[in-house]
């Protein structure tokens, strides 16, 4: 049987280092970003996050296994086209552990180890995130570790302002849709796990939510096997002091928690992006 799926995505515009060509060999199959992304699992493993099997050979034998204990690393990918636009830099797809169950999903070890992947490659623009998210993988409350973090963010120059837009997005036709009832509590449950940290506004729900634009988006979900055929079932609007990678990943958590919390725990797509 095969573990849950969760894909993690960061996008913006990523300006190579004026010295990357003399360094980094190009090759006729154009898999430049495949192979440097690759370098994220090695960079995990530096911080203990065992996410491939691997054995320990002495004399020709094997002396220790070890198994994945973070995630099971599965693809990666990018795309680094130098035209200014934004794009899906890098993106990860792995198996979600279950036993033991954990207590969420890895969502911030990965946009960690593929953010600084980025940075070895260039200068990035941060514009957005995106995860497929298994929430029926998660089998523990996670408000308390989100609130925890209220601190952490609220740590922020005061006179900062980011529009940020999260949406959330469902398999149409799955028992137990979000209805407006299910916006309201998710939006006022990030309010809670936010502490006054993050302004959120009242929600959107299906109909009205398809007539934005995510510009800080890349993202094609019928274009891919995982979250072909889902679609945008609710739109919340935040104002953060401070837009990185990390404050990403709090709101993403929060939504995911306040989703999983209405008791919704299919598979969705959370996105994070600047308005």
């Amino acid at each position: 049987m095969f573990p849950p799926t969760v894909i993690v995505g960061l996008h913006g515009t990523l300006t190579r280092h004026p010295w990357f060509d003399r360094v980094v060999e190009q090759d006729a199959e154009g898999t430049v970003e495949e192979d440097l992304l690759g370098r994220a699992v090695d960079r995990a493993g530096s911080y203990g996050w065992q996410t491939v099997s691997s054995a320990l050979h002495e004399d020709g034998r094997i002396t220790a296994r070890h198994e994945p204990t973070a995630w099971a690393h599965e693809e990666v990918g990018g795309d680094w086209t130098q035209d200014g636009a934004v794009h899906r830099l890098a993106w990860l797809q792995a198996g979600v552990l279950t036993d033991p169950p954990r207590p969420g999903l890895p969502v911030r070890p990965v946009v960690l180890v593929l953010s600084e992947t980025l940075a070895r490659v260039g200068a990035v623009t941060f514009t957005g995130l995106h995860a497929l998210l298994p929430l029926q993988a998660v089998g523990r409350n996670t408000a308390f570790h989100q609130i925890e973090l209220a601190p952490w963010f609220d740590l922020a120059d005061p006179d900062a302002r980011h529009e940020v837009l999260v949406t959330v997005a469902r398999r149409t036709g799955v028992a137990g849709g979000m209805g407006a009832d299910d916006a309201v509590a998710v939006c006022e449950a990030v309010r809670h796990m936010a502490q006054g940290a993050v302004e959120v506004f009242v929600p959107v729900t299906e109909g009205a939510a398809a007539a934005g634009d995510l510009a800080g988006l890349d993202l094609d979900l019928d274009g891919a096997l995982h979250t072909e055929g889902m679609r945008e079932v609710l739109r919340l609007g935040c104002r953060t002091r401070e837009w990185s990678p990390d404050v990403a990943v709090w709101l993403l958590e929060m939504v995911a928690e306040g989703v999983r919390g209405v008791g919704r725990p299919a598979p969705v797509v959370v996105t994070v992006s600047l308005a």
